[in-house]
């Protein structure tokens, strides 16, 4: 197998990545061999601003379906990958999806697939990469470690299906935020969940105005420009702690409870944007 040169493919802040990624590829090639269609990254590697604390994030699509009998063998592969004692090797994330689902619009958000969450050995079923934007992303930006350029295996992801997705993930986001402020300790309230939410919501508002889907630090870039001035310095704050403090200590951390309610109403401003720019888009 010849390895991409992808400049995509960035040797920081991880220099260990391109080795990790090829002892991957070559993994999946001995246990899928003429069943893997391609090995492809999506995710910030495919759209240009991998940092110190991405996921590796990653698709694999194969010729047949899979099935539970093809999950031992896959948690064999990440466990040797993340025994690599190394950042890229402890942060892979991503599913295993047959080719024929790929192309199914009925199965969208539907079908679970076999997936590892970031950094687990364990595989499981999810739903999580069955969505458009992922398909977005793949056929758009994805860079092929093995296998066809992803434009030949995957058709063009209709625009209305991909910004519906992104509104109902929006309305779903703020609700289940909402409902986490004041509980114990989690995702939500975190000191990486509530910057997560501020840079998400930029980077899906993006998304609403232009129709395609752009990193969390394009998002807050083209946020800043864009949004009421009112909330530049709550979008400065989510970015300095994206940057700032490793995942590792941010998620076990408590945000500030102003700084939590503030991002709940920066979401409730975005969504109500969501029907004014349906009527600019129509």
């Amino acid at each position: 197998m010849e390895f991409p040169d992808d400049p995509r493919i960035p040797s920081s802040p991880y220099p260990e990545l391109r080795e990790v990624l090829e002892m991957f590829v070559g993994e999946i090639t001995v246990v899928f061999k003429d069943k893997l269609a391609g090995v492809y990254l999506v995710g910030s590697l495919a759209l240009g601003d991998f940092d110190l604390d991405s996921d590796v994030d990653f698709l694999v699509v194969t010729q047949t379906e899979l099935t539970d009998a093809d999950m031992e063998p896959l948690q064999d592969i990440h466990q040797k990958i993340h025994d690599l004692n190394c950042y890229p090797a402890k942060h892979l994330e991503g599913s295993y999806i047959y080719i024929g689902d790929l192309n199914n619009w009925s199965e969208v958000g539907k079908k679970e697939l076999l997936y590892f969450d970031n950094g687990s050995t364990v595989c499981e079923h999810s739903t999580h990469d069955n969505q458009w934007h992922v398909r977005w992303i793949l056929r758009e930006r994805g860079i092929a470690l093995t296998g066809p350029r992803p434009d030949t295996i995957l058709q063009t992801i209709p625009s209305n299906a991909l910004i519906s997705e992104i509104r109902n993930q929006m309305l779903r986001s703020m609700e289940i935020f909402q409902g986490q402020i004041n509980l114990p300790l989690g995702f939500c309230n975190s000191r990486f969940g509530q910057s997560f939410f501020v840079l998400t919501f930029c980077r899906m508002l993006h998304s609403l105005h232009t129709g395609i889907v752009q990193s969390k630090k394009a998002g807050a870039t083209w946020a800043k420009q864009n949004v009421d001035p009112t909330w530049h310095k709550l979008i400065d704050q989510a970015w300095q702690e994206r940057e700032g403090v490793r995942y590792g200590i941010k998620i076990g951390q408590r945000a500030d409870p102003a700084l939590l309610y503030q991002t709940l109403e920066f979401m409730k401003y975005a969504v109500a944007k969501i029907d004014l720019i349906d009527a600019q888009v129509n």
